[in-house]
C-alpha cells in the first residue's frame, strides 16, 4: 500500500495522472484509513485472500490458507469485470500491478491492450543472489508460483531490492530501489530513547510484553492491528501498544533508537533509510519473511532472530558499522530516477533490455 502511495507521488510530480486504484482487502485486515484518505475517489476495493494464523496468533498456516482460498476464487475474481470497465472508461497508458493475483490474471482474461508493469520485492525469488531457505523447498516453490501468476501478463517486472543486483533479462526483470513514501524521504531522524516495534500478528505482542516485563528500563512502543482494544494501551510504565496510525508510527520511527518487527519489506526499508538499527523476526511458517530476513542481513540493513528477545540486539547498539545503511540510503535516493524512466518507457512500448 505504501509502495502505491509512493509511486502515485512520483508519477504526479512528473506530470502524469493516476486515474484509478484497485486494492484488495479482507475484513480481518482492512485498508488503513490513511491509505483511503490519500487515494480518496480513485480507490476501488474488492475481496482478496488472506493468511490463516495459528492458534497462538503468531505464525501462518499455509495449507489451510490455500484450502480456504480455492473455494473463494470466484468471489475474488468478481472484481475483474469492474477493473476492465474502469480501464475501458479511463483508457490509461499503463497498468501497474503491486503483487496482486487479480492484477496478474486480469490481462490473461480480458486482453486490455495496454502495457503492464508488475512491481514486487518477491521477484527476487528468481534471482541467484537472493538467499532462499533450503529446508522449505515446497513453500519456496509455492511463493515462486504465486509470484509468477501475479505477473503472468506483465511486459516488465520491477524487483524491489535492499541493494543493487544484476538485472534478469530472461525474466524481463529490472532490479530497482525500494519505493518509500514522501514523509519518510523528507523526515529528519534523531536518536531518541525508545525502541519501536511493529508485529504482523498480535501473538507476537505477547513475546514483546514478556520481554519488556523482564527489562523495565527499556521504553518500548509497539504497533499492532488489533481492533478489539483502544487505540492506545499501556499495560505498565515503559510499554505502550498502538493501533496502526501513519502519523504516530512515523513520529516514533523517526525518533526511536532502534526498530524491530516481523520481516516485511516496507517498514524495514523505512527504518534502514532513517539510519535505525533493525532487528527482524520472521513470522512463523512464513517462508517469504524468512527469506526477507536473510536478504536484509545479506544487505547489511538488519539482523534477524527467531523470537522477540531484544537483549542482545540492544546490547550491541552502536557497535555495527554504518556504511551499509549509508549505502542503502543512497540506493533509495535513486529510486525516482531509476523507476520513472522505466515506467515511461514501458508506456511507450520500449524494451529496457536493449
Amino acid at each position: 500500500m505504501t509502495q502505491s502511495l509512493a509511486l502515485k507521488r512520483l508519477l504526479e510530480d512528473a506530470g502524469h495522472e493516476v486515474v484509478a486504484v484497485f486494492m484488495g482487502e479482507d475484513p480481518r485486515r482492512p485498508i488503513p484509513s490513511f491509505v483511503r484518505e490519500k487515494l480518496r475517489r480513485l480507490l476501488q476495493t474488492y475481496a482478496a485472500p488472506n493468511f490463516e494464523v495459528d492458534k497462538k496468533a503468531k505464525g501462518i498456516r499455509p495449507w489451510r490458507s490455500l484450502l480456504q482460498t480455492f473455494p473463494r476464487l470466484p468471489q475474488f475474481m468478481d472484481a475483474a469485470p469492474r477493473v476492465h470497465a474502469t480501464i475501458r472508461e479511463t483508457r490509461p497508458h499503463l497498468l501497474v500491478n503491486f503483487y496482486d493475483l487479480l492484477g496478474g490474471l486480469y490481462p490473461s482474461l480480458y486482453r486490455p491492450g495496454i502495457p503492464i508493469v508488475s512491481v514486487a520485492h518477491q521477484f527476487l525469488f528468481f534471482h541467484p543472489a537472493f538467499p532462499v531457505v533450503t529446508d522449505k523447498w515446497w513453500e519456496v516453490k509455492g511463493v515462486k508460483w504465486n509470484t509468477f501468476l501475479t505477473a503472468i501478463g506483465a511486459d516488465l517486472r520491477l524487483a524491489l531490492s535492499f541493494s543493487p543486483l544484476p538485472d534478469l533479462p530472461r525474466w524481463r526483470t529490472k532490479v530497482v530501489p525500494p519505493l518509500l513514501r514522501e514523509a519518510v524521504l523528507e523526515a529528519d531522524p534523531s536518536p531518541g530513547s525508545h525502541v519501536l516495534a511493529y508485529v504482523l500478528n498480535p501473538g507476537y505482542a505477547e513475546e514483546l510484553d514478556r520481554w519488556q516485563g523482564r527489562n523495565p528500563q527499556v521504553d518500548l512502543h509497539c504497533f499492532w492491528d488489533r481492533r478489539d482494544v483502544p487505540e492506545e494501551v499501556s499495560p505498565r510504565q515503559g510499554l505502550t501498544f498502538h493501533r496502526l496510525s501513519e502519523e504516530k508510527f512515523l513520529e516514533l520511527l523517526v525518533t526511536c533508537r532502534a526498530y524491530t518487527s516481523t520481516a516485511g519489506f516496507e517498514s524495514v526499508s523505512e527504518a534502514a533509510y532513517l539510519g535505525k538499527p533493525v532487528m527482524v523476526v520472521p513470522t512463523l511458517n512464513h517462508v517469504e519473511q524468512r527469506c526477507n530476513a536473510l536478504d536484509a542481513e545479506r544487505a547489511g540493513v538488519a539482523v534477524w532472530r527467531e523470537e522477540f528477545d531484544l537483549s542482545e540486539f540492544i546490547a550491541n547498539l552502536g557497535t555495527s558499522p554504518a556504511s551499509a545503511l549509508e549505502d542503502f540510503r543512497r540506493w533509495v535516493q535513486g529510486a525516482g530516477e531509476t523507476i520513472l524512466p522505466l515506467l515511461e518507457g514501458a508506456a511507450m512500448g520500449e524494451n529496457p533490455f536493449v
